[in-house]
């Protein structure tokens, strides 16, 4: 099992400067290399998965970490989307996807808090307690969500809007 970690996506002068590039750097190139169509903002929230891959260099073994997985919290106005789940294909089926969307859960915001799925992720989701929303109820939802929703999808990129529903109360999500 892997640990999850919230990446610093925030390049402040509080912090060592390289640090925050180098992650920021790591994390562009991972999405880049496998989720070419993504465009990160720094106004995001993303966490995380390494592998610590040992490697040999003069007889002397260091550690490198990789990024095997991630997924990215966007702020909408009073509202969350998440976008960008993401696992390395090397380690696709190892429950790594689940595991990131369970260290993000206390960050959520139940009724707020929404997602755009490919069709064979939905039942992913829904063990997180995300429901779908139907075509039909739309306009009852956030404008600046379904504005979000209308842009993205389409016939050739088919997504499926859902949203965090009550029910994560009991797993200890934020109801606000």
């Amino acid at each position: 099992m892997y640990q999850p970690t919230w990446l610093n996506t925030k390049i402040t002068g509080n912090q060592q400067p390289s640090v925050a590039i180098r992650e920021w750097s790591a994390i562009k190139l991972f999405y880049r290399q496998h989720m070419p169509y993504a465009r990160l903002a720094q106004k995001e929230s993303v966490a995380v998965i390494h592998h610590v891959q040992p490697t040999l260099t003069n007889d002397t073994e260091l550690s490198q970490q990789i990024i095997i997985a991630a997924i990215r919290v966007k702020p909408v106005g009073q509202y969350q989307l998440i976008s960008g789940l993401l696992v390395h294909p090397d380690y696709r089926g190892q429950q790594v996807s689940t595991q990131l969307l369970k260290f993000i859960a206390p960050k959520l915001i139940v009724k707020d808090c929404f997602l755009f799925a490919h069709p064979w992720l939905i039942s992913l989701y829904q063990q997180q307690q995300f429901i779908v929303r139907e075509p039909s109820e739309l306009s009852t939802l956030p404008a600046e969500i379904t504005q979000l929703y209308h842009r993205y999808h389409s016939e050739q990129r088919p997504l499926i809007l859902m949203q965090l529903s009550e029910l994560n109360d009991i797993n200890g999500l934020k109801s606000e």
